[in-house]
C-alpha cells in the first residue's frame, strides 16, 4: 500500500512539474490572421511595434553603449538593428557573436525588443556585407553578370555555393539567438536580408541564368499568376527579366528563411526598395525585390516569409496613402520598418496604424550619424527632428491594446492635418463628426501637427488618441435626433485591456473639446437627443 502510495506521489509530483513547465513556456511572437486582419503577438498579446532602426553601421557597441537613453527617450518600445554577415563569420566556418551578444543583452537590460535586420547576400541592391572570403573568391562565390556579359556587385541568385553559404550562417544565427534569447525573447521578429534585388541590371544575364530564363516559367506560378504556360519572356513580356529576377531571390532568400525558422521559428520578413521614384525602371531601383509589381510572384515563391514590410520615405500624404494600400493586403500584413521623420511622418504613422492596420512602424537613423566613437559623453541627446514621433510613441503606447482590437475594422480612422485642410468630417455609426486644425490659432501654421485616431468602441462609446485636434459630435444627418450630449469624457490610459482614468474632462476642457499639443487617450460615452418634436411624434405613437 505505501508502494502504491509513493508510486502515486511520485507521478502526481512529475504531472504537477510538467504543467509547471508548460505554464511557465512562453509562446514564441507570432503573426495571426483572425476575423480577417492582420495581428502580431508577442508573450500571446497584441503587440504594436513602435521602432526605431538603427543606421546601417551603427550596430557597435562603441554607438549602442550611448543609444539606449536616447531610445527611452524617443519612447519607442523596439530597436531595429542590422547584424552583419561579414562580421559574423569572417572566416568559413568560424562565427562572432560577440557584437550580437553585447546588442541582445544590452537591449534586455534597457527593456527594449529587438528586430534584427540580416545583412548577407543583399543590401540595398548590392552585396556589400557578405564577407571578404565570398566577395574576393567570384569564381567559388559568382556574380550577377549585366546584359553586356560584366561581374557587377551582387551575388548571383542561382548560384547553389552562394545560397548554402548564406543560409549556412543564417542558420547558425537562429541558433546562437535560441541558445542565449529563448527564455527572454528579446528578438522577436528577423529581417532575412535588406531590399534585396540587384542595381545595375535588370536580371541577372549569366549562362545558367539565361538558361533558367530561356526555360518554361515553374507551373505553380503560371498558376498563382493566372499565366499562359511559356517561357518568362512569352509569359511576363517586357517584365520578363524583372519578374525572373524575383523568382530567383524570393527564391533564394526563402530557402535561408525556412532554415532559419527550422532552427528557431521567429516570424521573418523582407523588405523593399520601393519602385515608385523617378522612371521607375528595373535596375535603377533593386530589380526582382519584393516591388508593389513584384509582390504576387514574391508571394507565391516565399511562403517563409510572413510579410513583406515597405519602406518609405516619400512626404507626399497620396504616395504614402498609396504605398500603404499596396501592401496591405489579406495576405500581407502591413509593417513599415524603415520611414522618414518629422511632423510629416509623425502623421502618416497615424495613417498607417488606423487607416491600414499597420503592426509596426519605425523611423529611419535614430541614433547620430557620422558620431565620432571617441566622443565620451554620457548622452547624446535625441534629435529635434524626432519631437512629433516621440510624442507618438507616448501616446500610442497608453492604448495599444484598443488599437489592436481595433484594427481592421470600419471602428478604427486615422485623421491628421494636411496642407489647405483644415478641418474633416466622419461619418460614423449614429454620429457625424468634425475634426478641426489650427488650434491653438496661435501656433506655428508651417507646421502641420494635429493628428488623431478615432475608434468606436460602443454604440455611443469612442475613443480619441491625438494631438492638436478640436472635435465636434452631432448626430447623423437624417437621424431623428438633433443634439449630443457628453456623459462622461474621461482622460486616461490602458493597463492590457483595463482603462486607467487619470482625470474627468469637463467646463471649459469640453467646451473648447482639442486634444492638446501634449495629446492625450480619452474614453468618450455621449447621449443623443431628440427634438421636443420627434419626442411628441413618438409620444402619439406610442398612445
Amino acid at each position: 500500500m505505501m508502494v502504491n502510495l509513493r508510486i502515486n506521489l511520485t507521478i502526481f509530483l512529475l504531472l504537477i512539474g510538467l504543467a509547471s513547465q508548460v505554464i511557465a513556456q512562453k509562446h514564441l511572437p507570432v503573426l495571426k490572421k483572425e476575423d480577417g486582419k492582420h495581428t502580431f503577438y508577442v508573450d500571446g498579446k497584441p503587440f504594436l511595434i513602435l521602432g526605431a532602426q538603427l543606421w546601417n553601421s551603427s550596430a557597435w557597441p562603441s554607438v549602442t553603449d550611448k543609444f539606449w537613453d536616447q531610445a527611452k527617450e524617443l519612447g519607442c518600445n523596439t530597436i531595429e538593428a542590422p547584424i552583419y554577415w561579414q562580421n559574423i563569420e569572417p572566416s568559413p566556418g568560424e562565427f562572432n557573436f560577440k557584437e550580437l551578444d553585447h546588442l541582445i543583452l544590452s537591449a534586455r537590460e534597457s527593456g527594449f525588443r529587438l528586430v534584427l535586420l540580416w545583412f548577407g547576400s543583399y543590401k540595398n541592391g548590392r552585396s556589400q556585407y557578405a564577407p571578404p572570403w565570398v566577395l574576393e573568391n567570384t569564381e567559388k562565390y559568382p556574380r550577377m553578370k549585366n546584359a553586356a556579359g560584366n561581374d557587377i556587385y551582387v551575388l548571383s541568385a542561382v548560384s547553389e555555393t552562394n545560397l548554402e553559404a548564406d543560409k549556412h550562417a543564417f542558420v547558425e544565427v537562429m541558433k546562437h539567438i535560441r541558445e542565449i534569447d529563448k527564455d527572454h525573447q528579446t528578438v522577436i521578429m528577423m529581417q532575412v536580408e535588406n531590399e534585396p534585388g540587384s542595381m545595375w541590371t535588370d536580371r541577372d544575364y549569366s549562362d545558367k541564368a539565361n538558361e533558367l530564363f530561356n526555360s518554361h516559367v515553374p507551373q505553380f506560378i503560371l498558376k498563382k499568376l493566372d499565366k499562359e504556360d511559356g517561357t518568362w519572356e512569352q509569359a511576363f513580356g517586357i517584365d520578363a527579366p524583372e519578374a525572373f529576377n524575383a523568382w530567383c531571390i524570393s527564391g533564394y532568400i526563402d530557402e535561408i528563411a525556412e532554415a532559419g525558422r527550422k532552427v528557431y521559428n521567429l516570424p521573418m520578413y523582407a523588405n523593399v526598395w520601393i519602385r515608385e521614384n523617378a522612371f521607375e525602371r528595373p535596375g535603377e531601383y533593386p530589380s526582382g525585390g519584393p516591388t508593389s509589381n513584384m509582390i504576387p510572384i514574391w508571394k507565391a515563391n516565399a511562403p517563409n516569409l510572413d510579410l513583406l514590410a515597405l519602406d518609405v520615405y516619400h512626404g507626399n500624404v497620396n504616395i504614402f496613402n498609396d504605398l500603404c494600400e499596396k501592401y496591405n493586403r489579406s495576405d500581407n500584413a502591413l509593417f513599415i520598418p524603415e520611414m522618414g521623420n518629422g511632423d510629416n511622418f509623425a502623421r502618416f504613422q497615424f495613417y498607417a496604424i488606423g487607416n491600414y492596420g499597420a503592426i509596426g512602424v519605425a523611423p529611419y537613423g535614430i541614433d547620430p550619424f557620422h558620431r565620432d566613437p571617441r566622443d565620451l559623453r554620457d548622452q547624446i541627446k535625441l534629435d529635434k527632428k524626432f519631437d512629433g514621433i516621440a510624442k507618438n510613441y507616448n501616446l500610442l503606447s497608453k492604448a495599444i491594446y484598443p488599437i489592436s482590437q481595433l484594427q481592421g475594422t470600419d471602428k478604427l480612422k486615422a485623421v491628421g492635418e494636411e496642407e489647405g485642410m483644415s478641418e474633416k468630417l466622419l461619418r460614423l455609426e449614429n454620429y457625424d463628426l468634425l475634426l478641426s486644425f489650427g488650434y491653438p490659432t496661435y501656433k506655428d501654421r508651417n507646421r502641420r501637427t494635429g493628428r488623431v485616431l478615432v475608434g468606436q468602441t460602443g454604440e455611443d462609446e469612442f475613443l480619441l488618441i491625438g494631438f492638436d485636434t478640436k472635435f465636434e459630435f452631432r448626430p447623423s444627418f437624417g437621424s431623428p435626433y438633433n443634439n449630443v450630449e457628453f456623459v462622461l469624457v474621461e482622460e486616461g490610459y490602458f493597463e492590457g485591456e483595463k482603462f486607467v482614468r487619470e482625470r474627468i474632462w469637463n467646463g471649459d476642457a469640453l467646451y473648447h473639446s482639442t486634444l492638446p499639443p501634449e495629446g492625450a487617450v480619452l474614453k468618450i460615452k455621449l447621449r443623443r437627443v431628440e427634438s421636443s418634436e420627434q419626442r411628441k411624434e413618438k409620444a402619439n405613437f406610442d398612445k
